[in-house]
């Protein structure tokens, strides 16, 4: 264990917060409701990168509060099974289930400088937990592990360097969702809002096109993981030997057809690949490539709406949680012929939107790496504050 320095020491968590554990309303299919209070569960900490969850995808009736743990806006929560030391800060009033810790009433510790504690030591969190399925994080552990807890305004200054770098991360992020509105809102009123259905959606979108197989040993791979929930931009991606699954290029856009995650929405437009280059992905995704004067974005954006989505839905078939949909019944799609003059103007505005969301997430996972290179070097004291101060400075934040 290294030296800490001067005025540093080492805390046992409990000396410096309280952690309880969450609970369950049993059995909670009953208390699952359309309305009522929020309900926290892992994936709405994990479908966003952001520090603080201000939503959830699911309630539960109010009456199973009393059941639960509630949860306030400033409180924060801690996974202990599946993704075990994911931290989040509460922005709503919720319930959450014994899959999470509670950290509250702090003492002598700033609520931020906690977070990134933990976000820190996640490594040794998960070497510490035990489970035969998922690692678990068990109450005991989280109270009897040691961090290292500098002065108060030392910590403040570390915690407000890490969280300039992820504010500017998740202002980013909003500029894209913003974008994704005003251009969802466009084309679901000037194109797919009426009753007419004079064309199907292969006029104006190639299904699985045919792309030749790459040239090179290894290509750019994307897995199921890496598609988006919300958004457009694909998380990254690896490389891998170009053996079968899906073949596509710059423009496609990438759409899950297996259950559940063609309902969750997991649909990317691919917009990182060199000039030329082909990439490989899941054998699940279905590639869709605009055809003729559509412009590459309007695929995506046909493919998320709501009732193409309700169509793809409906078409599922197979087993019990393994349904699928075909490309083929896709294609039959109905919907509406845009006006000609309409549909070149709004595709030439959303090409220049996605190109300034793509240059957005190339400046997010820039500021992503150089949070995640500061973040051991200073929860540990290695690296002084105005060090990091000047890297991000570098960064324009």
């Amino acid at each position: 264990m290294n030296a800490l320095p001067d005025g540093w020491s080492r805390r046992r968590v409990e000396d410096l917060v309280r952690v309880t554990r969450g609970a369950s309303p049993r059995p909670i299919n009953d208390w699952i409701a359309p309305e009522g209070t929020p309900w926290v569960k892992i994936s709405d900490a994990t479908a966003s990168s952001a520090r603080v969850i201000t939503s959830t995808r699911e309630f539960i009736r109010n009456e199973g509060r009393t059941r639960s743990v509630v949860v306030y806006p400033g409180d924060l929560i801690v996974s202990n099974s599946a993704t075990p030391g994911i931290p989040r800060f509460m922005g709503i009033e919720a319930c959450i289930h014994d899959g999470w810790l509670l950290l509250r009433d702090l003492r002598g510790i700033d609520p931020l400088y906690m977070y990134y504690t933990v976000e820190n030591d996640r490594p040794l969190l998960l070497e510490q937990g035990n489970g035969s399925i998922f690692t678990n994080l068990k109450t005991e552990i989280l109270k009897r592990h040691l961090i290292a807890v500098p002065p108060l305004a030392e910590q403040q200054a570390i915690a407000e360097v890490l969280g300039a770098l992820d504010d500017k991360i998740a202002a980013n992020t909003a500029l894209a969702a913003t974008a994704e509105r005003v251009l969802r809102a466009e084309i679901d009123a000037a194109w797919l809002r009426g009753d007419d259905r004079s064309s199907v959606f292969s006029d104006w979108v190639d299904l699985n096109p045919k792309v030749s197989v790459p040239r090179s040993d290894s290509a750019i791979y994307i897995d199921m993981k890496r598609l988006p929930e919300t958004g457009w931009s694909i998380d990254g991606f690896d490389l891998r030997e170009p053996k079968g699954g899906a073949r596509f290029q710059n423009g496609d856009t990438l759409l899950a057809r297996i259950t559940p995650c063609l309902e969750n929405r997991k649909a990317g437009f691919v917009d990182h690949l060199g000039e030329g280059d082909v990439g490989i992905g899941s054998t699940e995704f279905i590639v869709l490539r605009a055809r003729g004067e559509v412009a590459a974005p309007i695929p995506f954006l046909l493919a998320t709406a709501p009732r193409f989505r309700d169509h793809a839905i409906q078409h599922m078939v197979g087993t019990s949680g393994r349904q699928r949909v075909a490309a083929s019944d896709l294609a039959t799609f109905e919907l509406p012929t845009p006006d000609r003059t309409w549909l070149a103007d709004f595709g030439a505005r959303a090409s220049a939107l996605f190109c300034a969301v793509a240059a957005q997430s190339v400046e997010n996972r820039t500021l992503a790496a150089t949070r995640d290179a500061l973040l051991p070097q200073l929860m540990s004291g290695q690296l002084r504050v105005r060090d990091a101060e000047d890297a991000a400075s570098a960064l324009g934040v």
